[in-house]
């Protein structure tokens, strides 16, 4: 993503939503997860979307954040 389009996403407020801790395959993990595997083996934080609620449930309808203390990045998260 590009910085500017980074910048656009800030601007729209897209972090206002909750954040959440997901694996490759986009399901809930907990926050401690992307912590400690910041950058490596898929887990990353996604804005916004909607879940079960419960740990390994799917996330859908998210944007994606990979990039620097889990606020950068992005692109757009879809669901399973």
């Amino acid at each position: 993503m590009t910085l500017l389009a980074a910048a656009a996403m800030m601007t729209l407020g897209c972090h206002d939503q909750p954040r959440h801790c997901v694996d490759a395959q986009n399901h809930l993990m907990p926050d401690s997860t992307c912590e400690a595997h910041s950058g490596s083996g898929g887990y990353h934080y996604v804005w916004g979307g909607s879940s079960g609620g419960h740990y390994g449930d799917s996330v859908v309808g998210s944007s994606v954040s990979r990039g620097g203390f889990g606020h950068g990045g992005g692109g757009e998260g879809g669901g399973e």
